[in-house]
């Protein structure tokens, strides 16, 4: 899983040492440009200067003061899987892609075929891919695959962040700071409560119409939305700007830039009354920044993608795997270079990885029988006819879970 607004709120974190680097290449080009010498000079006083500029180049890129240099350069020459596919011809895996481009949402279908939605910011699956539920400025709308409209409500703000119940039967949204739920035929539009811009609401899985979310007083809420009450609240980690259930609705992960915490959630008989446990810090290696965390679609298991850029060696990402009953993580892929998002498959056989210094997609297996696959060119495959201008896109979700493993 991954949540758009989490991943705008994770790609503005600097990377460390990146002003340091940009300094070292601007003295690095001031100094070669003060040596420089007319051609009409003498031979042997520019072959000198020539020499001194190579030396002085390989000096910074050899030295560790170098490091983030040579990084760069490595990133922007080198970066991507050899032997990538060259096109979109199939999702691995199955299921289909929701991919939010510049001009607009777009279906892609497991044979990699595709549709743009229309003009829509932000976009999100219904829990069986037969609809989608898009935000256009204060307008939330549902349309179908094709793009066919069915629907549209106003609200008084800007609307972002729309989620699908897994029941199928709500959609909630942000108007604003006002977190509100709308029926799925667009009717009985109420607000549940005030929520903060930086954290997505969640769905609780099993199928009730129970949502997650983070108020302005920096408290984790479960709610009940069709009746607005308020079933149990804490006080949400430091700096939480994501939020992903398991499965069963047994745990909940707070997603913050620097760390994961995991609550375990006490419900009820009959879903009577749930109750939030303390937050407990799941171990990761230290200095990492997060870039993404899901739990998996079964509930076993977290992905957790992570920028590993401190220090004087290369920048890398990691994608790992935790199991929130306790041990190590498990080191699922490691690449030089930063990965920006990650997104589960729905039957949580496979990761997504996204690239965008590589323009490339990464399928990486979870389990043994596959291998992994890389699409390159993935900019211009959602930017039809403007391939120079073209923007990486940034993947809404991946549906749908088999009839046979459907909820309510």
């Amino acid at each position: 899983m991954s949540e758009d607004r989490l991943r705008d709120l994770l790609r503005e974190e600097p990377l460390p040492g990146a002003a340091e680097a940009e300094g070292r290449g601007l003295a690095l080009v001031r100094q070669a440009y003060a040596e420089r010498r007319t051609t009409g000079g003498p031979v042997l006083p520019r072959l000198a200067v020539a020499l001194a500029a190579a030396t002085l180049l390989a000096a910074l890129l050899l030295s560790p003061a170098g490091a983030s240099v040579r990084d760069w350069i490595d990133d922007v020459f080198t970066a991507g899987i050899r032997h990538a596919e060259p096109a979109l011809t199939e999702v691995p895996g199955g299921g289909s892609l929701l991919v939010q481009s510049q001009r607009g949402p777009w279906a892609v279908q497991a044979d990699g075929s595709r549709r743009l939605l229309g003009d829509y910011r932000e976009a999100t699956w219904s829990p069986h891919g037969l609809f989608v539920a898009a935000a256009a400025g204060r307008t939330l709308s549902a349309i179908e695959p094709d793009g066919t409209p069915r629907w549209s409500i106003s609200a008084n703000r800007r609307v972002h962040d729309p989620r699908w119940s897994p029941s199928g039967f709500r959609i909630a949204y942000r108007a604003g700071n006002s977190l509100r739920v709308v029926r799925a035929d667009g009717t009985r539009d109420a607000q549940v409560g005030m929520a903060n811009a930086a954290v997505p609401p969640a769905w609780f899985p099993p199928g009730l119409h129970l949502l997650a979310y983070v108020n302005g007083q920096r408290q984790t809420v479960i709610a009940e939305t069709d009746t607005g009450r308020a079933m149990d609240a804490a006080g949400a980690s430091p700096g939480v700007v994501g939020l992903s259930w398991s499965a069963n609705g047994h745990r909940l992960i707070e997603i913050s830039r620097r760390d994961l915490w995991l609550r375990d959630v006490r419900i009820g008989k009959l879903a009577s009354s749930l109750r939030l446990g303390a937050g407990r810090r799941v171990r990761l290696p230290a200095a990492a920044v997060v870039r993404a965390a899901a739990f998996s679609p079964r509930g076993r298991t977290i992905a957790v993608l992570l920028d590993r850029s401190q220090g004087p060696g290369p920048p890398r990402s990691e994608a790992l795997l935790i199991v929130p009953a306790g041990g190590p993580p498990h080191r699922l892929f490691s690449v030089s270079g930063h990965l920006t998002e990650l997104a589960w498959s729905p039957d949580g056989r496979r990761l997504l990885l996204a690239w965008p210094a590589a323009d490339q997609w990464l399928f990486v297996p979870t389990e043994g029988g596959a291998r992994l696959r890389a699409i390159g060119d993935i900019a211009a495959v959602f930017a039809p006819g403007h391939a120079r201008r073209a923007t990486y896109p940034r993947v809404e979700g991946w549906c749908c879970p088999s009839p046979s493993n459907a909820g309510a």
